[in-house]
């Protein structure tokens, strides 16, 4: 068989086999291979790019010919192709087709990159069905509050609105109270409406999600392990949208880690104690409650 034929026939093969809607494969850029599949009446295709002419930021270029990053091409049916690329630093990249709300016309896609590592910078593009084709929309985040994880297989509609929640961890947690891995992210969930991209995390209809997660959390916070104190500020931060505030910080203050260092997530100040510390981020990061 004639090498220059593989591609094809890999696009082929792969896009025979259909996949559940909501569910993400996974493209690894090591594979230096295209992915193709099937789902919800939508073809996706990814194609590993060739490095540039003056890559940046990607040593792997000069060592086998690819960089990290790949162009996503969705279509269907009487539907206008569209093509994205993901994050050139992302060590993978997880694509799902979707559809964002019960009365969508048809499905959109989510291409989620990610750079993996303690930190797990995060990218993700929306492709939402606008007319004939798609718009993409970014996630919203700031290099101050970024977000993390991975939004989970068949994502589903937790508040009962008809639009899939999107649930993802807040990143402004990493670092903040101790070590990146001592300090877990409370969730943040988002939704995709009428073209936008919306944080729902202070929806009442979704309490029971952070309520999960104090459950989570709990154990750790009112624990006499060291380093406890990252597992209490996202305690603490989830008890805020689960609207259970008042009593998880009177148990925060009976249980929390005293002595050492106290670490100062607000820039250029310090504070006596970790309470102080704490909710001077929680205000800026808006958890405290009104």
């Amino acid at each position: 068989m004639h090498l220059l034929l593989l591609p094809a026939l890999l696009f082929a093969s792969a896009a025979e086999a259909a996949v559940p809607i909501g569910h993400f494969q996974t493209w690894l850029p090591s594979s230096r291979a295209p992915m193709a599949f099937t789902s919800g009446g939508v073809t996706v295709e990814v194609a590993p790019l060739p490095c540039p002419a003056h890559p940046v930021g990607d040593g792997g270029c000069s060592g086998d010919g690819y960089n990290n990053q790949a162009r996503v091409t969705v279509q269907a049916t009487g539907v206008e192709p569209m093509s994205v690329t993901t994050d050139r630093q992302s060590g993978y990249a997880r694509i799902a087709v979707v559809r964002f709300g019960r009365s969508d016309p048809r499905p959109g896609v989510i291409v989620e990159s990610q750079s993996g590592g303690s930190a797990g910078a995060l990218s993700m593009q929306f492709l939402v069905p606008s007319g004939a084709g798609y718009r993409v929309l970014p996630l919203p985040q700031t290099p101050d509050h970024p977000l993390q994880g991975q939004i989970a297989d068949e994502p589903r509609d937790l508040s009962g609105d008809g639009y899939i929640d999107l649930t993802l961890e807040d990143g402004a947690f990493g670092n903040a109270f101790g070590c990146n891995a001592c300090t877990p992210r409370p969730p943040r969930v988002f939704a995709v409406k009428q073209g936008r991209v919306v944080d729902e995390s202070r929806d009442p209809a979704l309490r029971p999600v952070f309520a999960a997660d104090m459950a989570r959390l709990e154990p750790r916070c009112l624990s006499t392990q060291t380093y406890r104190n990252g597992a209490c500020a996202a305690y603490v931060a989830d008890a805020a949208r689960a609207g259970r505030f008042k009593a998880a910080w009177a148990r925060m203050l009976a249980h929390y880690e005293r002595g050492g260092a106290v670490w100062q997530p607000d820039k250029g100040r310090r504070f006596k104690d970790f309470p102080e510390s704490l909710r001077a981020f929680l205000i800026r990061t808006g958890y405290w409650p009104h």
